[in-house]
């Protein structure tokens, strides 16, 4: 028996790149997916495209699978529900959400337009959300049950932000807040909600990264998307014994995010307190947050802000 037979997933930007690894892995473990994919630009933009949701509907058929297609766009609130219906209506249930669809586009806060910031949310972090509440809203009308999950599409770049791209980082960040928030409202539905943070070939990396992620290297492939689908794998299956947490993978490497936590306190002997006052007391506490991130092998050092950044922004003040 496979890892998910009788289960029923839906994939989300699941035509392309890492969502196609979802699909396909999830359909090798038994489950029968809903391909959803709108098929525009890795930005967002350009004309709707049902062709790459029904190659990998074709993939997964061909090889024994069962699967539908689905372009509805997730960034409409109303319209996501469609989605679960669509599952219902082909194979009668549903019990795994894997919300992997993004875009992604590019500039400091100065450069980047309303329109930049308004639809990489609507899509990354609206679009998760509105699934999420469909499908959660259809378990809650059935009650209790085991075996359901939610798996989220985080990101390194969230978790410990980088400059260029602030509503992307806003996005995933708010992506990994909703999975715990989630995580703690569904378990009495039986609903795991977990958060994946995958470093692999996508059009999105690609068009970072250019060679370092197009090139498939011979030997181990540290950055194909099928890594990160064995770990969306696992977390939608009932081997996985967490809710509520994020998981890195750069190839063979997986890695556990912790997010914000209080690391210093002081107090006034409940008095209130004074700029100045704040400012002595703080005088101690350092100047950078000193955490890890992922790398493309192990973990790296990553205190933020940079040393780099801290200095120029001192020269500008002694100016």
């Amino acid at each position: 028996m496979a890892l998910l037979d009788g289960k029923v997933a839906i994939v989300t930007g699941g035509g392309r790149g890492i969502g196609r690894a979802h699909s396909l892995a999830l359909a090798r473990a038994g489950a029968a997916v809903v391909v959803n994919d709108l098929g525009a630009g890795f930005d967002g933009e350009g004309a709707a495209d049902g062709g790459p949701a029904q190659q990998v509907v074709a993939e997964i058929v061909a090889a024994g699978g069962r699967a539908v297609a689905d372009t509805t766009d997730i960034s409409d609130w109303d319209a996501a529900a469609a989605i679960v219906e669509a599952a219902v209506r082909a194979f009668g249930r549903l019990d795994i959400v894997v919300n992997n669809a993004g875009i992604a586009r590019f500039g400091s806060i100065d450069q980047v337009s309303r329109r930049d910031w308004e639809q990489t949310i609507a899509v990354n972090l609206t679009g998760t959300a509105a699934l999420s509440h469909w499908a959660a809203k259809h378990w809650r009308e059935r009650g209790p049950e085991a075996g359901r999950r939610i798996v989220n599409t985080s990101s390194g770049v969230g978790l410990t932000p980088i400059p260029g791209n602030p509503m992307y980082v806003a996005a995933k960040a708010g992506v990994a807040g909703l999975t715990i928030s989630c995580a703690i409202e569904l378990a009495e539905l039986g609903v795991r909600v977990n958060g994946i943070a995958p470093v692999a070939r996508s059009r999105i990396s690609e068009h970072v990264a250019g060679e370092m992620m197009s090139q498939v290297p011979e030997g181990f492939d540290r950055v194909s998307p099928e890594h990160a689908a064995t770990v969306a794998t696992y977390l939608a299956s009932p081997a996985c014994r967490f809710t509520g947490r994020v998981i890195g993978v750069v190839g063979d490497d997986i890695t556990l995010f912790d997010g914000w936590t209080v690391s210093r306190h002081v107090d006034n002997g409940e008095r209130p307190w004074t700029p100045e006052g704040l400012a002595a007391a703080l005088a101690d506490f350092p100047e950078q947050q000193d955490g890890r991130t992922q790398g493309i092998k192990g973990l790296q050092p990553n205190p933020t802000p940079a040393p780099a950044l801290i200095e120029a922004l001192a020269a500008i003040e002694r100016a």
